[in-house]
């Protein structure tokens, strides 16, 4: 590896895309019947449905495995429609990578001869394509994503909001598997020398994502934390919270719409 060159990892969310939730919406609409509802209430109501999965599957009183099975079903097919609703929503470009994707990958990664990671919370794969349609013209090859909250070609393996690795419901062979993910994806981060945060709100009721973090920021190869979002100060307060302190490190903001003002944290 060149001396200049960098490991950089790449992590995304949701406000990296344009309408992210509108595909997610029009299921939940439809299930609950909530005309109005918004990203909020989707989450409000995803995680609620998350809490009975482990009533259910934990609970000792008459039927309790019976009515388990049978919500946890229900769940698997609203995760098959949300999956379908995401998919569509891609390929007739409705959902799309936000224009300011492309000039920042030009402007951290692609402006030097480095090494990256991309890590996204996201479940369709819109990034990835739009990602890889300019890696591939500068790298000469594809950049790995990785998918921490599952993605549409696994719909069961959906993370939907407030989900942790070793639920309940889930069998063995599943927890293994996003065990190990998260895993890969920390290790990932432990080797980087930058550290990207684009359209990542860092939700405080995420404690798992922010362990995550946590755990691969905590190494003596981070040199700096960048934050590309409109609310960037904010997001700094919650990286702040995740940074070991025997390893001291830079922390940026920039926001999406002017990436030639960098303000230091």
């Amino acid at each position: 590896m060149d001396n200049n060159t960098k490991k950089i990892t790449f992590i995304v969310g949701a406000g990296a895309i344009e309408n992210a939730w509108t595909p997610v919406l029009e299921v939940l609409r439809e299930s609950s019947n909530i005309h109005d509802l918004d990203a909020d209430g989707a989450n409000s109501i995803l995680a609620r449905y998350v809490y009975l999965m482990r009533f259910y599957s934990t609970g000792t009183f008459p039927n309790a495995n019976a009515l388990a099975q049978g919500f946890i079903s229900e769940i698997d097919k609203l995760k098959e429609e949300i999956a379908n609703s995401l998919t569509n929503a891609e390929q007739n470009k409705i959902t799309k990578a936000r224009p300011q994707l492309k000039d920042i990958l030009y402007k951290f990664i692609f402006s030097e001869t480095n090494e990256c990671v991309a890590i996204t919370t996201n479940w369709d794969t819109v990034l990835d394509n739009a990602i890889n349609s300019l890696g591939q013209i500068n790298f000469g090859n594809d950049i790995n994503v990785l998918h921490l909250h599952g993605d549409v070609k696994s719909s069961k393996k959906l993370y939907l909001p407030s989900e942790v690795v070793r639920e309940p419901y889930r069998t063995k062979e599943d927890d293994l598997e996003m065990g190990q993910l998260h895993g890969t994806v920390w290790r990932a981060i432990e080797e980087c020398n930058i550290s990207i945060l684009y359209g990542l709100s860092l939700d405080p009721l995420d404690a798992e994502l922010g362990q995550t973090l946590a755990a691969g920021w905590s190494s003596p190869n981070l040199e700096e934390i960048i934050i590309i979002n409109p609310t960037h100060e904010k997001i700094a307060k919650r990286v702040k919270l995740l940074i070991d302190e025997r390893y001291p490190v830079k922390i940026s903001g920039y926001a999406p719409d002017n990436l030639n003002i960098k303000v230091e944290y």
